[in-house]
């Protein structure tokens, strides 16, 4: 037992907070623009290694001299090489958010053997080992990540494999990132299915192991890789990842896949290709997560609960996104799901809770925006670099329902349909967002007035008034 916690003391001596000395945003602005990974989970030990592969590009108009990672707080850096495998020199610690004096990662420092021009591009290979742990202890109570049989994830999330980024939360969400193309195998014990998006091309055993591999199809904004002993449902618009537990509810889910993108598609229009999406069950507690190229996270709720499909709603109304210009963005994309879940709902499942579902929304605004937390300083807008973007999936769908009310069905969907199609390619910001709904109806700006650029929507809730009388005003000439 002392020498346990000889080891221990000696651990947190290297467990430093972080101070001026870290650099600032403007020292990170590298993007990555592809990934490989090649990786075994050792359910022995509990640990995940091997060698992350990042190509990278200076995304600014300086050379840059650094690459700087994070890594899980109890994972370590062995080597790292160039493309060609000459070793690149590197530093790593343990340190604390500056910003996020509950957040503990390892920082790695890759030294360049040249300056890297703007718009220069480098590869690194980094090896990699450790033990997965979640970051519950954040405030993140989804991030509960740890290697196990029943079911592993390795994400960026719990900085389970090198990620560009500092020990800093608002300069990580500030900086330029751009979707990558991937490459991924992952090799892990017989019984065990590896899944992620994009498209398998290997599955081989060898020394009673057995080496699944994956590459993406076109690029994604994120990648998740999925472990447990699933079962496979293979449908002509998705591929179903699912326990054993739960096949009835996977063919549920599937037909609800259907019913929903067929609407979503009449509502705003054609995703630009036929989906053909990869669905994967995670267990409750994970946070879902849906990209139409990376895939949908879907907790198990909505495999066996038929009330909880609007879960499956919310993730596929996302497919109907943008990309997001804004760094920090606002994620008023959360608020349009929110509402979106409930319409599908609604169509589909005969769903028919509205008014309880909003007095429900604006009570626990209400008791969330008491201090030392007030509502009426920070508009919606605003919220990405005020670090309130929990805010975003309430007040958002109060106002995307608030303009679904006056405008109507037709209006509202020829708006967003317009925004989307305009911009689904080459991506939008809140600004267009309002000016595609202000060209199809002037009845729109009051509301985004309120609820998206002031905080006057808290002011009127605070008064008494009930959602239901603050949208009948906006109805009146």
């Amino acid at each position: 037992m002392a020498t346990k916690l000889v080891c221990l003391a000696c651990l947190l001596l290297f467990v430093v907070p972080t101070s001026s000395a870290v650099p600032s945003s403007t020292d990170q602005p590298l993007v990555m623009t592809r990934l490989g990974l090649d990786l075994q989970v050792d359910y022995e030990a509990g640990t995940i290694g091997g060698t992350a592969t990042l190509e990278v590009r200076n995304a600014s108009d300086q050379s840059r001299a650094n690459i700087p990672l994070l890594l899980s707080r109890l994972m370590s850096v062995s080597k790292v090489a160039d493309a060609a495998g000459a070793d690149l020199s590197f530093d790593q610690r343990v340190v604390i958010f500056q910003d996020d004096p509950a957040r503990q990662v390892n920082s790695i420092g890759v030294k360049l053997p040249h300056s890297l021009p703007p718009g220069g591009s480098f590869a690194i290979v980094v090896h990699y080992r450790g033990i997965l742990v979640g970051y519950t202890e954040t405030g993140s109570l989804y991030i509960r990540d740890h290697v196990s049989r029943d079911f592993t994830i390795i994400r960026e999330d719990a900085y389970a494999f090198p990620t560009l980024g500092i020990p800093s939360w608002a300069a990580n969400r500030a900086a330029p990132r751009d979707s990558f193309t991937f490459a991924a195998r992952v090799t892990v014990p017989p019984g065990l299915v590896v899944a992620m998006g994009g498209e398998r091309r290997e599955r081989t055993q060898r020394d009673s192991l057995v080496t699944w591999g994956y590459n993406s199809t076109e690029q994604v904004p994120f990648l998740n890789i999925t472990i447990a002993p699933y079962e496979l449902l293979e449908r002509s618009d998705a591929h179903i990842f699912y326990f054993p537990a739960d096949a009835a509810g996977a063919r549920a889910l599937g037909q609800a896949i259907s019913g929903a993108i067929e609407r979503y598609t009449r509502w705003f229009g054609s995703l630009g290709r036929e989906p053909k999406l990869v669905v994967i069950e995670i267990p409750e507690g994970f946070g879902s997560q849906a990209s139409l190229s990376a895939g949908i996270l879907q907790t198990a709720e909505a495999f066996r609960d038929r009330s909880e499909l609007s879960q499956v709603y919310h993730e596929l109304s996302h497919l109907w996104n943008v990309p997001d210009l804004e760094r920090p963005s606002p994620r008023w994309n959360e608020g349009l799901a929110s509402f979106l879940q409930s319409r599908m709902a609604a169509e589909l499942d005969g769903w028919n809770q509205w008014d309880a579902r909003t007095e429900r929304i604006v009570a626990s605004l209400k008791q969330r925006c008491m201090p030392p937390n007030p509502c009426d300083t920070v508009p919606l807008a605003a919220y990405g670099g005020a670090g309130l973007t929990d805010r975003s999936y309430s007040v958002g769908m109060l106002m995307f329902y608030a303009l679904y009310q006056v405008l109507g069905q037709e209006t509202f969907d020829r708006a967003y349909g317009t925004f989307f199609q305009q911009y689904r390619k080459k991506g939008a910001t809140t600004s267009d967002l309002v000016a595609a709904f202000r060209e199809v109806s002037p009845k729109s700006d009051p509301i985004f007035q309120d609820w998206l650029f002031t905080t006057r929507w808290y002011s009127l809730l605070s008064s008494g008034k009930s959602f239901r009388q603050i949208v009948s005003q906006y109805k009146q000439p």
